[in-house]
């Protein structure tokens, strides 16, 4: 796609964005190309947030797509393969994977899911399926709940909303619980 003028590859970025998801190694191409351009005073160079807007893609996929672009591009991997694998486990090999392994990488993707490739790439087994629990309460009981996550070990992150170690405390709780 070299060559395109600015223009041109927002036009296919575009197009390629509101395809559905078999188009998006083609996406990371032109997103990549599009990033490649000259920096120059008419702005033909998009920068993320242009991108985000353009796409209608979060930054965190952007980045991602762009990664994902620039490891992959310059091996001898045939894109169906790369699509039939998903930009999501391409992104966790991108991660994780030592630079020269990305076929042993591409190869155990095939056989595990999302969850299990981070650590299986690293060599470790894969983490037992965890179960979510979803809860609806009310802001009294929330508070409550919180409050005894707290006690049993729980904590407040620096930044943002929410707690650290859920997980932990609540069995802590439970274990305390069930003794008595």
């Amino acid at each position: 796609m070299a060559g395109q003028s600015g223009a041109a590859l927002r036009k296919r970025v575009q197009a390629l964005a509101t395809k559905d998801k078999n188009g998006t190694i083609e996406l990371a191409e032109a997103l990549s190309d599009l990033r490649a351009l000259p920096k120059r005073p008419d702005g033909d160079r998009p920068t993320l947030n242009e991108l985000v807007a353009l796409t209608k893609l979060s930054k965190r996929a952007l980045c991602y797509l762009l990664k994902v672009w620039r490891r992959f591009s310059d091996l001898d991997i045939p894109r169906d393969r790369l699509a039939s694998i998903g930009w999501t486990k391409l992104a966790a090999i991108a991660e994780n994977c030592d630079p020269g392994d990305e076929e042993n990488a591409l190869t155990l993707s095939e056989a595990c899911t999302l969850k299990e490739l981070p650590a299986r790439l690293k060599g470790m087994a894969a983490k037992p399926k965890a179960h979510t629990v979803l809860l609806r309460l009310s802001p009294r009981q929330y508070e409550r709940f919180e409050s005894l996550l707290l006690a049993h070990g729980a904590r407040r992150p620096k930044k943002g909303r929410g707690l650290s170690g859920k997980e932990k405390a609540l069995m802590k709780a439970l274990r305390q619980l069930s003794a008595v």
